[in-house]
């Protein structure tokens, strides 16, 4: 009985060390690719001690894997950093030169051994580093020797997959929509710690410009970078943020980044109001710029200047049409037969911050001085016109017979048909856009005086006194929503004003001005004046929308 209670008590101490030991290896600081072979064996050993001779053997011991199956079972570790040493441990001394002779590392990798001093562990190191995202085994082939000269018996296997290569990630700053601010800076960051130097030489822009890396710490500790330009990009313009040559703190390369963006568009002055060179402008004139796109408001108020003779003018300004177009209304009425010119310099920015593509400027004279002229009359001719330098009104009379005629043609091309050369609507309708208003207030207040100014002094100009945009205001209709066409001809009313609205119908093919105002969906209403004066036929059409 005693000598069995004996026996019981040696085969415990096996057990109590391996589990003693396994609880040490889950606290030790060894990485997750360490591969220890060793004390699993021990039990092993401690059960056949007593029925053969001692034999030599390692076991790789592992958290997942029980410790008494580990002789016999694949150890496997997974995101294992590239620089982790592995260490095998041995039951007994071994004979350093066979176990390095056993030694397999699958895929070949260049290891360094390094032995304990009583020869019972050796710890191998990856020289340099083990490749990224890859599965290594490392094996033990039986035939090692121990120092007494026993081999070991198994082959022992351990297997450990690496962590992915470190990634990149770039992103410009200052976003507009689907386009970057000109003023963009651009951010780095990476997965992993880097190499700050190889970061320092390996970002860069294309087309080329020069900038400053800075580091600053982002949320997860690790830092980002930041390369900002020296100078403004171009706008409109194509660049590529390239990261190329990075490093990973084992030294291993950080693959190629590369990122497109396009640059915001640059706004530009698509018209003044008045126009350049424009003559006989009236006194009393608001002048106006229109935009590519919406302004910033403060930048374009600094930017825009009215000069007289060198000096600045006083003045009101707003804007109107969504930021798109600038207004300033004078603090008085110009003086006579003055050059007035209007500038907008290329600090106006969008409102977006991109600054104005170019600067641009206007000149145009004001009005002369009138002079008091006497007045005459002539007999009026058999069809309602006035002979010799007289004219004839629409307002009343056969004329207005002419204006309805004439927007009978122009609905019939706006909405879809197409008038004919006999004055026909061929194939009325089939476009989706209402039919223009005729609006008498329109009619009677601005485009029939106008129309017999221009008949009468055998003028075809919009800039008589002003745009039209000035005659509409100063008859109390103050949207921006405008446009005008005329037509000057002669002879018959009805036959000139078809022979106008054939043009403008005609210029379809290329989009000509007259076309394009006459099919503008965001006009609803027009007023229409036509005056006769010496066969001098004048048609005004003012389009409109409140």
């Amino acid at each position: 009985m005693v000598l069995r209670k004996l026996i019981i008590a040696i085969l415990a101490v096996p057990v109590l060390v391996a589990i003693y030991a396994a609880t040490a290896l889950r606290r030790s600081g060894i990485v997750r690719a360490t591969v220890a072979l060793s004390l699993g064996a021990a039990l092993g050993l401690g059960v056949v001690a007593f029925v053969r001779p001692t034999l030599t053997t390692a076991t790789p011991p592992t958290d997942i894997v029980p410790l008494t199956q580990a002789a016999f079972r694949t150890s496997v570790g997974t995101g294992v950093e590239l620089q982790a040493p592995a260490v095998v441990g041995f039951s007994t001394p071994m004979e350093r030169a066979s176990v390095e002779a056993a030694l397999v590392v699958e895929p070949a990798t260049a290891v360094e051994l390094r032995w304990n001093e009583d020869d019972t562990a050796v710890t191998i190191v990856p020289v340099g580093h083990w490749a990224a995202d890859t599965y290594h085994t490392i094996t033990v082939q039986p035939g090692a020797l121990a120092g007494t000269g026993r081999p070991l018996t198994k082959p022992v296997r351990a297997a450990f997959l690496t962590r992915g290569p470190t990634t990149s990630v770039v992103a410009a700053t200052d976003k507009l929509a689907k386009r970057v601010a000109l003023d963009t800076a651009f951010s780095i960051g990476f997965d992993r710690a880097v190499d700050a130097a190889s970061v320092a030489t390996a970002v860069r822009l294309d087309p080329a410009v020069p900038g400053k890396l800075t580091v600053e710490s982002d949320l997860d500790g690790l830092p980002r970078y930041v390369f900002t330009p020296s100078k403004a990009l171009k706008a409109n313009t194509r660049y590529t943020l390239i990261v190329d040559g990075v490093t990973d703190r084992d030294g291993v390369p950080v693959e190629r980044i590369a990122m497109a963006v396009r640059t915001a568009v640059a706004p530009a002055v698509v018209r003044f109001r008045p126009a350049a060179r424009t003559q006989d402008v009236a006194r009393p004139t608001d002048i106006s710029v229109r935009f590519s796109q919406k302004m910033d408001r403060a930048s374009t108020k600094r930017a825009f200047k009215v000069l007289v003779a060198g000096k600045p003018i006083k003045g009101k300004i707003t804007f109107a049409e969504k930021d798109t177009v600038l207004i300033f209304d004078p603090a008085r009425s110009f003086a006579y037969d003055t050059r007035v010119v209007a500038s907008v310099a290329r600090s106006a920015r969008s409102a977006d911050g991109v600054p104005l593509k170019s600067a641009e400027r206007v000149a145009f004279r004001t009005e002369l001085k009138p002079v008091a002229r006497q007045a005459t009359s002539s007999p009026t001719s058999s069809d309602g016109s006035s002979g010799g330098g007289g004219g004839g009104s629409v307002g009343g009379g056969s004329w207005a017979s002419v204006e309805r005629y004439y927007m009978g043609l122009m609905n019939c091309t706006r909405t879809g048909g197409w008038v004919t050369s006999s004055g026909g609507c061929s194939s009325p309708g089939g476009r989706n856009v209402a039919a223009l208003r005729l609006d008498s207030g329109i009619s009677s207040k601005v485009a029939r005086p106008y129309a017999k100014r221009l008949a009468v002094g055998g003028d075809c100009s919009h800039f008589i006194g002003g745009n039209p945009g000035d005659r509409l205001r100063r008859a109390g209709y103050t949207s921006y929503r405008w446009a005008e066409n005329l037509g000057c001809r002669s002879g018959n009313p009805r036959g000139a004003v078809l022979g106008s609205h054939l043009f403008f119908q005609s210029e379809k093919s290329y989009n000509g001005g007259h076309y394009v105002n006459m099919m503008n969906s965001q006009y609803d209403r027009a007023g229409i004046g036509v005056w006769v004066s010496g066969g001098r036929v004048r048609l005004v059409v003012d389009f409109y929308h409140p």
